[in-house]
């Protein structure tokens, strides 16, 4: 785990100098795979395999266009070019951000989508995690002069919710949507805390179930092969993760912490038309500093006060 951690830092501080250079129009970086959506694992799911449940190539690409529509021009205004790969042939269960230069990459396996319970929301909503790491702010990875360009996992988590998928689905039936969903009272509740119009109140109904939807993914990943990652009990919106960690992980949470993350972000009030600060944590969000009684980053990753 430490020559992990170390490489990973080295990674990063390659990407932030590169960065720099690229603005002296000095040097042209090669482009480093760094954000993984899951955890490595060795799950492999070719294109034509017989299978059950997952999401077909035509419903992957509808998603990948709808993503594209919001945040190409977003990402043109920020000074860069978004570009999502459309790697549906690629058997990887997994999906991942990067950058070249000024490009934004985001690269979308087609493994993951054809993952027994992914969804069209939830191939969405990964590809909202990996924009996260774009565009997420605050908290981000370390790099050799402060911090990388590329939020962690957890604040990726919160953008994905809070932030992006409300955009990208925000113009959507949701409230017959959800109609037909199964919502936990929990969810109901906490959403028509968090908002009082309807059409809000379903988006984050529908944000709060496909943050679940992903929560499960992430959780039968880790518990494959012989040594699983992730506990015995599976994430749910009536277990919140206990944990507290003493200084932010940058790193993948376990899935009920990503639940709750997810969770935490589709109740936020805030409005995603406020972006997230890159240096500030209030900026953008809710939080526990600030006395919000819910919606801000859960304490099982993020440590309030941060810098």
């Amino acid at each position: 785990m430490t020559k992990f951690i170390l490489a990973l830092s080295v990674l990063l501080s390659v990407s932030s100098a590169s960065a720099h250079i690229k603005k002296t129009n000095a040097f042209n970086p090669a482009e480093v795979k760094l954000c993984d959506f899951a955890p490595k694992n060795d799950l492999r799911i070719p294109d034509g395999l017989e299978r059950e449940g997952g999401i077909d190539q035509e419903t992957y690409n509808r998603a990948v266009t709808k993503v594209e529509k919001i945040y190409k021009q977003e990402v043109a205004d920020h000074g860069g070019t978004l570009k999502i790969n459309r790697m549906w042939s690629t058997a990887e269960v997994n999906s991942n951000a990067t950058r070249k230069g000024s490009t934004w990459i985001i690269n979308a396996y087609g493994g993951l989508a054809r993952f027994h319970s992914m969804t069209y929301d939830g191939e969405i909503m990964v590809l909202c995690h990996e924009m996260g790491h774009h565009m997420g702010g605050f908290p981000s990875y370390p790099g050799m002069m402060g911090s990388s360009w590329a939020s962690n996992e957890g604040q990726s988590d919160y953008f994905a919710t809070m932030k992006c998928f409300r955009k990208v689905v925000a113009e959507d039936d949701n409230i017959s949507l959800v109609s037909s969903m199964a919502i936990p009272s929990d969810v109901s509740k906490a959403c028509q805390l968090g908002f009082s119009d309807a059409k809000e109140i379903a988006l984050c109904k529908r944000s709060s179930m496909t943050g679940k939807v992903l929560a499960g993914v992430l959780y039968e990943l880790g518990r494959s092969g012989s040594h699983p990652s992730e506990p015995a009990n599976s994430p749910d919106f009536e277990t919140p993760s206990q944990s507290t960690v003493t200084t932010t992980n940058n790193n993948h949470p376990l899935a009920q912490c990503r639940l709750d993350t997810y969770f935490s972000g589709a109740v936020c009030g805030v409005s995603a038309s406020i972006d997230f600060s890159k240096k500030e944590a209030k900026i953008g969000a809710c939080n526990q500093e600030s006395g919000d009684a819910f919606g801000f980053r859960p304490v099982c990753w993020y440590k309030p006060g941060s810098r």
